[in-house]
């Protein structure tokens, strides 16, 4: 049996920045795949959400719960700094992501793509009101990740593993591609993360190529400045 065990569906985005933690730090893992708001699914995540962590007789749920779990209860590389300012700005940056980020880019991604391959209406007044939240995200993690480095100094943290799955999926946009286009560091900062060997050949890794078989929006929903 391996070491930990996430109960999840495959393709949750906050599946894969446990599983980039857990990689980050060399711990093995299992999947067992969850139904959706399903009795067994409840019982180990009362909200219905997920993943589920399993390490033993511990089980943890809620992403930051788990990942704060799996840097500090095993050995190998730090995922956050040990001054408490560091640890704050992470702290921050999660909160930034799970507060602003992840509402904004995931469902622009799905109005985007996801619901017109599968034959769903659009909601393009949510499309229209995504553009000034989302250039504000993207100017400030062009801002954080600047000197070359990561969201939070020279080394990966937590922060960036729970940043990373929106601003992939969201880059496959025309406009989230556009954005990158025009903050070279936040662009920078993706291509630093795919190249790691926590992403590559990963379960989010592989979901992002199968991604590429949803046909593209060529043109941008904003109008021109």
């Amino acid at each position: 049996m391996a070491t930990l065990i996430f109960h999840s569906m495959a393709g949750s985005a906050y599946l894969w920045t446990a599983m980039l933690a857990a990689d980050e730090k060399g711990i093995d893992y299992e999947l067992n795949p969850l139904v959706l708001g399903s009795e067994a699914h409840l019982r180990l995540h009362p909200f219905g959400k997920m993943p589920v962590m399993q390490h033993g007789e511990v089980i943890l749920y809620e992403t930051l719960a788990i990942t704060h779990y799996i840097d500090r209860a095993f050995e190998g590389p730090p995922l956050q700094p040990h001054d408490a300012l560091g640890q704050a700005e992470v702290l921050r940056w999660i909160s930034l992501v799970n507060a602003y980020v992840f509402p904004i880019m995931n469902r622009f991604m799905k109005e985007r793509l996801v619901r017109p391959n599968w034959g769903f209406e659009v909601d393009q007044d949510f499309l229209q009101a995504a553009r000034d939240p989302l250039r504000l995200q993207m100017r400030l993690i062009g801002e954080a990740a600047a000197d070359g480095g990561y969201l939070v100094g020279r080394q990966l943290t937590l922060a960036d593993a729970f940043l990373l799955p929106h601003l992939l999926f969201f880059g496959r946009t025309s406009e989230g591609a556009a954005l990158l286009e025009a903050t070279p560091a936040a662009k920078a900062w993706l291509e630093r993360m795919i190249s790691r060997p926590s992403y590559v050949g990963s379960p989010m890794d592989q979901a992002y190529v199968a991604f590429h078989s949803l046909s593209s929006q060529p043109a941008t929903v904003w109008p021109e400045d």
